[in-house]
């Protein structure tokens, strides 16, 4: 470089100036030839630091359930998967710092509803289908403010049909072997409304896709478990459809971006099965006025914010059994006091039995 170059260059300093972008506060820390170099800092100016954790997940503290899986010829064992659960989520969230935000309205037929958008039946109060939009605000491992938002159309209806055909396919197990020998032979089959079975048993008729639906025995203990199930959904299901968004995006945010773990036994064997996940997050001063309107610039796809938009059109039959299981015991734990309607009392199971059967006697739907 000659010395006609080195004059014209101006001298590489160090500044306090801060820069405001999108809710980030930046300060300059480097002016050079080349351009200005901006450190990602707190609103008082100190410097914005990763912090990366080894977050330990016990299966006995509900952190993460096991899936069904393949099984091994070598081994001559099932061999499971192991996802995480809500409660682990939340236990990973400690150090990722998403914050989950509801935005006040959800789009229903083109017709904005207030968030969550719950239809119940008219008669019994029970759920019938939940709308809900749930937006996880965060730092990404780079250091870049990330939206998952995510959308869920949650029919209880739905989850019912696919838990009868899940008892469908069941299939026995003999010597560490699956068989082919059907675990519920006289729960269910597929048939016409105008076809009842001629196989003993007490049956109604659900419609899947006109003309075809199933005819389901109600005195077979599978059946009696799904409507058990179903039950949970049509108590919970607003708290059942917003515990599965937010699962998502903290699944999906970059800074957790973690499905399935590698279960370990642990230390003693008090501790159950444990497994290991690496999180990031950072340290920062976005309070909720800052937080709001992110979420307002995320949902409308503007500003600066990276944002993964997503309408979830299926849940894992496992992932929804499990969040089932997880917010019937937070109301068994919180006493069976959760929020519902003022037009019925909700804890009084004799309603939802009698009006069960009542619908299976019509042979309709729930």
């Amino acid at each position: 470089m000659n010395e006609k170059t080195k004059k014209a260059a101006p001298p590489a300093v160090m500044t306090a100036v801060v820069k405001k972008t999108n809710g980030e506060t930046k300060v300059l820390a480097l002016t050079a030839a080349f351009g200005d170099v901006y450190i990602k800092a707190t609103k008082d100016g100190q410097i914005m630091r990763p912090i990366k954790a080894q977050i330990t997940l016990f299966e006995k503290a509900g952190h993460f359930y096991g899936l069904p899986g393949k099984y091994n010829p070598d081994t001559k064992k099932i061999e499971k998967k192991y996802a995480i659960a809500s409660p682990g989520y939340t236990h990973l969230n400690k150090v990722a710092s998403i914050s989950i935000l509801t935005p006040p309205t959800v789009v229903r037929d083109g017709v904005e509803q207030p968030n969550p958008f719950v239809e119940r039946n008219p008669k019994t109060r029970a759920i019938e289908s939940v709308i809900v939009r749930k937006i996880g605000i965060g730092y990404s491992p780079a250091g870049n403010i990330t939206a998952i938002d995510k959308t869920l159309y949650y029919n209880p209806y739905t989850y019912f049909i696919q838990s009868i055909q899940a008892k469908m396919k069941k299939t026995t197990w003999e010597d560490g072997k699956k068989t082919d020998d059907k675990a519920n032979p006289n729960a269910a089959v597929v048939g016409k409304a105008d076809a009842e079975p001629g196989n003993p048993g007490s049956w109604a008729f659900f419609p899947i896709q006109e003309p075809l639906g199933l005819w389901i025995n109600y005195e077979d203990q599978a059946i009696i478990d799904c409507l058990e199930e179903h039950t949970q959904r049509q108590r919970f299901g607003d708290r059942i459809a917003q515990k599965i968004v937010e699962r998502n995006i903290l699944k999906d945010h970059p800074a957790i971006g973690v499905s399935n773990v590698i279960a370990l036994p642990g230390a003693v064997p008090e501790q159950g099965q444990r497994a290991t996940v690496e999180v990031y997050g950072y340290r920062h001063d976005l309070g909720y006025a800052d937080l709001k309107d992110l979420m307002k610039q995320a949902a409308k796809g503007q500003g600066e914010v990276e944002v993964q938009a997503e309408v979830i059109d299926t849940v894992d039959d496992e992932e929804e059994r499990a969040t089932i299981g997880e917010t019937a015991e937070e109301d068994k734990v919180a006493g069976g006091h959760s929020p519902v309607p003022a037009e019925t009392d909700l804890d009084d199971p004799s309603l939802f039995d009698k009006a069960m059967a009542n619908d299976l006697k019509k042979k309709g739907k729930f």
